[in-house]
């Protein structure tokens, strides 16, 4: 294990509450019935909780888009600590997939240390769940949702003044890209509006370099048995906001740059907490196929076809889908801009650190209340 680290009155069962809404005055009031978590002292939750008006049968097609969050309590309504560190997740699933429960023991766990977590689903790039949408969509998502933390903090009775956002894998890489737009404004150019600072960010395996081979070598190898090349590439590009198949694939690289998380790094970026995996690495003399005749071609070749004039290594590090190079890409860049930041790499598979180390969870919580802390006094 390597680690680096920067030197730096109870209420009625129910209560109704109105909170505003941005764009859409339809919407029912939040109704807040906190059930208890079994084997949990003092951990509530609320299932299903609406930040916007995309729900099931008013818009979204698959319930996994719909605009709801799961909210973990510390405590019965009316017992919380106004001071309560409030936490956002942004689940994974390569961006076409995942839910806002998969972590439901986790978070279950954080309430009991204290902690407010609001879990939340967002657009997918997922033609059967609501349709090929891009990152600025799944970025519109997580702005409506802080958008929503105030009228959550008053139904709540708690400050929310600033946030930790943290994410896996691709939930991750948006919330690194949410958390550096919100630091450099208008940085994406997607009028996001950030109502609640972030005070400090997570990504638990999460690409900070979407463009580089390394991480294309790593996700194609992931892939190997269930697609091509081409189909990867595809699915990059829509997410990008480009045409599917319709452009030169370095026209998607410089798209893939600007929503790389490493192209936003600056001074002014939160304090950031880094999470990966190492478990192996892919030669770069390994096959893959592309569609176009379906012939085998080296993983070295890439370079040369996303146009980068490195020469190739002889493998990548990776955590099975993401590359160790992103781990280093972000830490390097985190050193030379100076931002505050504490990361571990870990012998375990793609976003499976967290469920099997309990040591390293709690590095995090201890990261998390220290960052939010910190933040207070700015």
């Amino acid at each position: 294990m390597k680690k680096i680290t920067s030197p730096v009155v109870f209420l009625a069962l129910a209560i109704a509450v109105a909170p505003v809404f941005a764009g859409d005055a339809d919407l029912s009031p939040l109704r807040l019935t906190p059930t208890k978590i079994p084997k949990c002292p003092k951990a509530y939750v609320c299932h299903n909780l609406a930040y916007g008006g995309r729900q099931v049968g008013k818009g979204a097609v698959h319930e996994s888009v719909a605009q709801v969050y799961d909210l973990y309590l510390p405590g019965k309504l009316g017992e919380i600590e106004r001071s309560a560190p409030f936490y956002l997740f942004v689940h994974g699933g390569s961006w076409k997939g995942g839910s806002k429960s998969g972590r439901a023991k986790m978070f279950a766990e954080m309430a009991e240390q204290g902690f407010v977590v609001a879990s939340m689903n967002y657009v997918l790039c997922n033609e059967i769940r609501g349709g090929d949408h891009t990152f600025a969509e799944m970025l519109a998502d997580i702005d409506a949702m802080v958008s929503h933390l105030p009228s959550l903090a008053k139904a709540l009775g708690i400050s929310i003044p600033r946030i930790a956002l943290g994410g896996g894998s691709a939930g991750g890489h948006l919330s690194l890209l949410y958390a550096y737009d919100g630091a450099n404004p208008s940085v994406l150019g997607l009028g996001l509006k950030h109502d609640v600072p972030v005070a400090c960010v997570f990504s638990d395996c999460g690409p900070s370099d979407l463009a580089s081979p390394e991480f294309m070598v790593a996700i194609q190898d992931w892939r190997m048995r269930k697609g091509k090349f081409d189909d990867c590439y595809r699915r990059l590009c829509v997410l990008a906001g480009g045409q599917s198949g319709q452009e030169d694939i370095r026209v998607t690289i410089e798209r893939l740059v600007k929503h790389s998380p490493i192209t936003l790094v600056n001074g002014k970026c939160p304090p950031t907490i880094c999470l990966y995996g190492e478990t192996g690495s892919v030669k770069t003399s390994g096959t893959f196929k592309c569609a176009q005749d379906g012939s085998p071609k080296p993983y070295a070749s890439i370079w040369k076809l996303v146009g980068s004039k490195e020469t190739p290594p002889e493998s990548v590090g990776t955590d099975g889908i993401v590359t160790t190079q992103n781990y280093v890409t972000l830490t390097n860049g985190l050193t030379r801009a100076g931002v505050p930041f504490a990361a571990r790499l870990e012998p375990c598979r793609h976003c499976k650190i967290l469920a099997s180390m309990p040591e390293t969870r709690q590095w995090l919580y201890e990261n998390l209340r220290k960052y939010l802390k910190a933040s207070e006094s700015k």
